[in-house]
């Protein structure tokens, strides 16, 4: 009875070791979070000069760095300018609130250039075509909404 009762148990012990090492189904794959949708702003730089050079866009998400510093821009894009009118594409944005700033950057210095008093010797513009008296106008002014592909118009000055 005893070497049953061991052989019975001998039985149960390798059955629950068989069990316990039994591969299970692999677990499913934890979901990819889902990417933001993401939207084409299409700026066109109207009055653009004859004088050549690149024009400097800057787009910006909130006041920090507004209107020119573009290290702390979300976008700092250059494309090389024409006489007329001068279209920037920008891609994949996601949906937020966005203000753009803009040189015509004659001299490709990347920055927008001022006489003695402070006043712009290049052209430049912002969302919003606002206009500056004696500062820059604040990014709340300047600031739009892009939860759709869309275009903008922006008048050099």
């Amino acid at each position: 009875m005893r070497s049953v009762c061991r052989a019975l148990i001998l039985v149960l012990v390798a059955a629950n070791l068989a069990v316990a090492q039994k591969p299970s189904a692999p677990a499913p794959a934890p979901a990819a979070p889902a990417a933001p949708q993401t939207f084409t702003l299409t700026i066109h730089v109207d009055g653009v000069n004859q004088q050549g050079g690149n024009i400097g866009v800057l787009v910006f998400q909130n006041d920090k760095g507004w209107p020119e510093d573009r290290f702390a821009a979300y976008k700092d894009i250059r494309q090389p300018a024409h006489p007329g009118t001068v279209d920037v594409v920008i891609p994949e944005l996601p949906a937020g609130d966005y203000a753009v700033a803009l040189v015509h950057d004659v001299n490709m210095n990347r920055k927008v250039d001022k006489n003695w008093i402070g006043k712009p010797t290049e052209q430049w513009g912002m969302s919003n075509n606002l206009h500056a008296i004696i500062k820059a106008p604040p990014f709340s002014k300047a600031k739009f909404t892009l939860n759709h592909d869309s275009e903008i118009h922006i008048q050099l000055q």
